[in-house]
């Protein structure tokens, strides 16, 4: 009994030792981490907050909150003032930091993107990695974007937008007017699926959302989740959680649906009504496609259908709401569109270009939301950025709404000033924001990676504000204060607020009574 009793103590004892040295050993691993992280690691010295030097707690907070662009702009300028004396420039958010992180030599980046997609078998376009592949496929699709074929592709803009200037006709002008977001959210997805593949969704008829739009919505969020548990790979079953039941349900049904569609495409190849973006992938002539060749396609489309609705929703969305809340630059904006179209037929894309105010409105628009605003994360292959050495494998990326957000490069950054963006010549130019950096911000991305749709992007934009304000006097609902940086989160994209708004439908006589 007694040799038992002393046994046990032994071990227990043991046991108490094993632990002690167990938690030592955490300790000195995690203080030594600390210290290489805080001070060695090649990327110590640059500012930051330190929590987010020793962890990824902080990144995975600011993006899970949807603040992540936010506490970035914040942190910036607390560093531009803290240093200012010291330094003869900004700190953080300088554009010619994304010329450096851009560089290419014969199209192909140097900084190459980084994975954070969730993953399907094929990376497309948007996601593939590898420089050569990737200019592989620009270069096979950017005939679909061409001038020409953009030409040929607007009569579908216009049957979408003209769709829902009718049925706004019917039901905008009632006591209760009409979400905005929701509308405008139909007829961007009803016009990039069916330029991207002849894919009727018909929403804007239906008026109601289809089970396309809702499950990409409610991916949003969990798109960001699988960006953040990439950080945390122990952690990384867990993500699953975070995507709600009925949406898991309903998953393999939109996909079935989705290759159902593509199927039917392949097979009509020879009888289009009009033309799309997936005749530059597989030609009316070419053979049936692999399994393999179908997945690539599959996710192709899916990358030129989504890439063409949700820039384009949130534009037009922002562009008429932020507006709204500024009417001396809605009365400038309406009056520059009706003066220059005698009737509503005569609206097209050519004679749009041109309107100086309307193009302000929008790159205002995209200034203050930027498409992308969390960056585009690239690992270094060893270089300088801005004199500062990278070393190779290290993440960066450029903060481009700490840069538009920086009184450094924009007067009077957090509000809406179409003026910054007109030419010095025009009536309403204001010589405070001459300035501004305009010539710095590219709101659909520059260099091998910029946004291959950009063009037909601008086309949709300029056609709905132009035909909408043409048609419309819009009212806002009262009782309504959006405030950007407040009411907006950005998971993979802007979760924008509900909006309310009137459209009275403006008689012929009273356009005409406008005109100068």
């Amino acid at each position: 009994m007694t040799t038992e009793l002393r046994g046990e103590g032994l071990r227990s004892l043991v046991n108490d030792h094993l632990a002690v040295l167990a938690i030592g050993a955490v300790t000195v691993y995690a203080s030594l981490r600390f210290v290489y992280l805080s001070y060695l690691h090649p990327a110590s010295h640059f500012p930051g907050p330190k929590l987010a030097a020793v962890s990824n707690l902080w990144y995975a907070y600011q993006h899970l909150t949807g603040r992540y662009p936010c506490a970035v702009m914040w942190f910036a300028l607390l560093l531009t003032s803290l240093f200012s004396s010291l330094l003869k420039r900004p700190l953080v958010g300088m554009p010619w930091q994304s010329k450096h992180i851009e560089v290419q030599t014969k199209n192909l980046e140097h900084f190459v993107k980084v994975d954070v997609a969730i993953g399907f078998g094929d990376d497309g376009i948007t996601w593939e990695k590898d420089p050569a592949k990737h200019r592989q496929m620009a270069k096979k699709l950017s005939p679909s974007f061409s001038v020409k074929s953009l030409k040929a592709l607007e009569p579908i803009m216009h049957k979408h937008i003209d769709k829902f200037v009718q049925t706004i006709k019917t039901y905008g002008n009632t006591d209760g007017g009409i979400e905005l977001k929701k509308w405008t959210d139909w007829v961007a997805m009803d016009m990039a699926a069916d330029m991207a593949s002849s894919r009727e969704l018909k929403q804007v008829q239906d008026m109601k959302s289809s089970p396309l739009l809702t499950i990409f919505w409610a991916f949003n969020f969990f798109i960001t989740v699988n960006q953040v548990f990439k950080k945390f790979p122990l952690l990384s079953p867990l993500k699953w959680a975070f995507l709600p039941f009925s949406v898991l349900f309903s998953r393999s049904q939109i996909e079935r649906v989705n290759r159902d569609a593509l199927e039917g495409r392949i097979e009509s190849r020879t009888r289009m009504q009009h033309p799309d973006h997936f005749e530059q992938l597989l030609p009316a002539n070419a053979p049936i496609p692999t399994k393999r060749e179908k997945l690539h396609l599959e996710i192709l489309v899916s990358q030129l259908f989504l890439g063409g609705y949700e820039p384009v929703a949130s534009q037009i969305y922002c562009a008429i709401m932020f507006s709204l809340h500024e009417p001396g630059t809605l009365k400038i904006l309406v009056k520059e569109v009706r003066n220059a179209f005698n009737s509503y037929e005569d609206i097209s894309s050519d004679p749009l270009a041109s309107l100086s105010y309307l193009n302000a409105v929008l790159m205002e628009s995209m200034r203050l939301t930027v498409n992308v605003a969390t960056g585009l994360a690239r690992s270094s292959p060893g270089s300088e950025v801005d004199g500062n050495y990278i070393a190779k494998g290290i993440t960066v990326q450029y903060a481009h709404f700490a840069f538009t957000r920086s009184s450094a490069y924009f007067h009077d950054p957090h509000k809406y000033w179409p003026q910054r963006w007109l030419p010095t010549t025009h009536e309403h130019w204001d010589p405070a924001f001459q300035e501004d950096a305009t010539d710095s911000f590219f709101p659909f991305g520059h260099g091998p990676r910029a946004c291959i749709g950009q063009a037909q992007a601008w086309r949709q934009m300029r056609l709905f504000v132009a035909k909408v304000l043409w048609t419309f006097d819009v009212e806002m609902l009262p009782d309504q204060d959006l405030n950007f940086e407040r009411d907006f989160k950005l998971y993979a994209m802007w979760e924008k607020p509900e909006f309310w708004a009137r459209f009275h439908e403006v008689a012929p006589s009273a356009r005409d009574s406008q005109k100068d």
